[in-house]
């Protein structure tokens, strides 16, 4: 978890580095965009390693037992609820994202349908057995 916060950190003071090297007139926007995709990542990271243990107690959760996927579900779940939240969250502060909002709704929609193909891929494979 201290890994995940340190890179965050780290991240977060280089997007703001570029961003700095963008308005001197480099052209740097192409970085800014895939750090902007990477700080995505992060947060919905952080959002999971915070979230997970006390989900998983509130709800009782038991992830006992061969190819139980009850942790997978609720990992896949609480995933989509964050990226849910940064797309509200984001278009509510559209004007103060700039050009990078396309960038984030794009990176967080695309983060909505990976768990979900993840989990029909794993449904499918567990029906195998």
């Amino acid at each position: 978890m201290v890994g995940w916060v340190i890179s965050l950190i780290g991240f977060i003071i280089f997007f703001n580095v570029v961003g700095k090297q963008q308005r001197k007139g480099k052209n740097v926007s192409t970085i800014r965009k895939i750090l902007a995709c990477i700080l995505c990542f992060h947060i919905n990271g952080i959002g999971i390693h915070l979230l997970y243990e006390p989900v998983m107690e509130v709800f009782d959760i038991n992830t006992d037992g061969f190819m139980n996927m009850n942790g997978l579900v609720t990992a896949a779940v609480m995933w989509i609820v964050i990226a849910i939240t940064v797309l509200i969250v984001s278009s509510y502060v559209k004007e103060l994202l700039g050009s990078l909002y396309s960038t984030i709704r794009t990176t967080q929609k695309v983060f909505l349908f990976l768990p979900i193909i993840l989990l029909i891929v794993f449904f499918f494979v567990v029906s195998f057995k």
